[in-house]
């Protein structure tokens, strides 16, 4: 296994923790919701721990971890922002998309990695997915709402 594509592969994927990890925190006091808001930021918080552990990864196959989302962290951001302001509704839409998109990213990279980088993968991939759950059952609670 190339070590260097690992360790790009572990970047590519710390890129998508960042950029979660500063979406949901950017937001989750816009749109007005007490419930959503205390499930972003804790969300943000798990985030962060597996972009901790990525970046901890990366560092001991002898690589340098990233630091920001880039350009489409940015973008992301912009557009979560503006949708926060019309509504949990618009917002966990979003959000569910993007997290969705997350785990297909660690799935479709997983046999990438080598062993201890695939236990780490899926370890983050089992929160993401509770995150999944809870967006799914907050957003049918949206609809019944409204």
């Amino acid at each position: 296994m190339d070590k260097q594509h690992t360790i790009d592969t572990l970047n590519e994927l710390l890129k998508g923790e960042l950029m979660a990890m500063n979406i949901y925190a950017e937001t989750d006091d816009l749109q007005g919701d007490q419930q959503v808001m205390e499930m972003l930021s804790q969300f943000a918080q798990e985030h962060q721990e597996h972009a901790r552990l990525l970046a901890q990864r990366i560092r001991e196959l002898g690589g340098t971890p990233i630091e920001r989302a880039g350009m489409a962290g940015a973008m992301a951001t912009i557009t979560s922002k503006f949708n926060a302001l019309r509504g949990p509704a618009y917002l966990l839409e979003q959000l569910y998309s993007g997290e969705d998109k997350g785990v297909h990213s660690y799935e479709d990279r997983i046999d990438e990695l080598d062993p201890v980088s695939q236990a780490l993968v899926r370890q983050i991939m089992e929160d993401d997915h509770q995150h999944l759950k809870l967006f799914k059952e907050r957003m049918e609670t949206e609809k019944m709402e409204n």
